[in-house]
């Protein structure tokens, strides 16, 4: 029976075996992530030998060889394999792929095949493009992606002649779930994709990926397009996005594009005499309409005036005479005194005025007996006709009261 001790022992020492192990393959994965960065940051050009990078570990410099030879091999028309290592697999096989296609757009070059047919023009004179953006499973993102593979294969056939040259490139791209989604389909002891041709590699991924329903969705997207405050072209841009997957007729998307204008645009041309019938001339009536439309809205609702607003001036403060009433009761106002406003000979107060008015005053000094425009104390030339010489009649004043009795009194006596 062995001793207790022991297998307590021999039990840790396996679990401390383990988590090295796990922290080795750990460690070995970034390091192929970080080596994998490196080739994404600068893509590998045809080359007899692989590009070796300064800062990629030295067991990793011994595998990258082995792809490289096969691309090379392959390209001659005899198919190599070559290994890829367990610890890291995903990353290390994305990896070791790009070295197999550096061979083999090198041994391209060198095959008496592609020699004898110039029928492209040679891969250093393609357009440089716009490398793709990783594609990591969202459904949305999967049309942009596929085109943006066409243009890259379109734009260098040379080098991306065959289909293994395409299903590596693209599936360097690959990352999130979609990389998860790659993996089943690359055999690890082999190296070798599943995938016959790109055709079938690209079948799957729609599969996957694709939008079940692309038609119906674009539908519903068309009919809830709304121009709004956007401008015609860019309307129309977005308007092409749908209209193209479903494939309608020129009258549909006339009427399919008028119904989503503004009032603005739908305005102007109910002012046409008469519309196009094609759509592309169409769009330019339209377009040229909504310019004209913005300009006239900014000419109308230009402000008149940009300069700050003039400051009001603060309303002059009444100064009214002292009063003459004595004691404690308050006596009549003596407004005859009272100055007209802070400005000498400007116009009277309101109460002034009511009171003079009232009291038929002269509206210059508040004296009585005559008006103002035959004021003695006024300075301006006076102009006098026979009404203004006459004096105002004096106040009504109330009667005396008489002992006068009333006549029930006079009819007792």
């Amino acid at each position: 029976m062995p001793d207790q001790t022991t297998s307590s022992s021999s039990a840790t020492g396996a679990q401390i075996s383990q988590t090295d192990t796990s922290a080795q393959a750990t460690s070995i994965e970034e390091a192929w992530r970080s080596f994998y960065a490196l080739i994404r940051a600068t893509p590998l050009q045809p080359s007899s030998f692989p590009t070796i990078f300064s800062g990629v570990p030295s067991q990793f410099l011994g595998l990258i060889y082995g792809p490289h030879n096969a691309g090379v091999s392959t390209a001659h028309g005899t198919h190599t394999n070559f290994d890829i290592p367990v610890v890291g697999t995903g990353t290390a096989a994305l990896t070791l792929w790009a070295y197999y296609n550096q061979g083999y757009q090198h041994g391209l070059t060198l095959s008496p095949l592609t020699q004898n047919t110039p029928s492209h023009p040679p891969s250093a004179t393609a357009p440089k493009l716009h490398e793709p953006e990783d594609f990591d499973g969202t459904r949305a993102k999967f049309s942009k992606f596929m085109t943006k593979l066409g243009l890259v294969f379109s734009s260098d056939p040379t080098r991306y002649a065959t289909d293994a040259a395409k299903i590596s490139y693209a599936a360097s791209y690959l990352s999130g779930s979609a990389v998860n989604w790659f993996e089943p389909h690359l055999n690890k002891a082999t190296s070798a994709i599943r995938f016959t041709t790109y055709e079938a590699f690209v079948r799957a991924l729609e599969n996957a990926y694709d939008d079940p329903d692309a038609w119906a969705t674009a539908e519903r997207k068309l009919h809830n397009l709304k121009q709004g405050n956007k401008d015609c072209s860019a309307y129309h841009a977005e308007f092409c996005t749908y209209a193209t997957t479903l494939n309608y007729d020129e009258m549909t998307k006339l009427s399919f594009f008028s119904n989503g204008a503004n009032q603005d645009l739908k305005t102007a041309l109910s002012y046409q005499a008469s519309l196009p019938e094609t759509f592309d001339e169409f769009i330019q009536l339209c377009i040229k309409l909504d310019n004209r439309v913005k300009q006239l809205h900014s000419q109308t609702h230009r402000p008149a005036h940009t300069g700050p607003a003039p400051t009001p001036r603060p309303a002059p403060t009444p100064v009214l005479a002292p009063g003459t009433a004595s004691g404690t009761a308050p006596g009549p106002m003596d407004l005859s005194q009272a100055d007209r406003t802070p400005r000498k000979g400007g116009p009277l107060l309101p109460e002034l005025h009511r009171y003079r008015q009232e009291n038929h005053l002269c509206m210059y000094c508040g004296g009585s007996g005559h008006w103002a425009t035959i004021c003695p104390l006024s300075s301006q030339p006076k102009r006098v006709n026979a009404a203004q010489t006459v004096p105002p009649p004096p106040p009504p004043q109330e009667e005396p009261a008489t002992n006068k009795k009333p006549l029930y009194e006079l009819a007792k006596n």
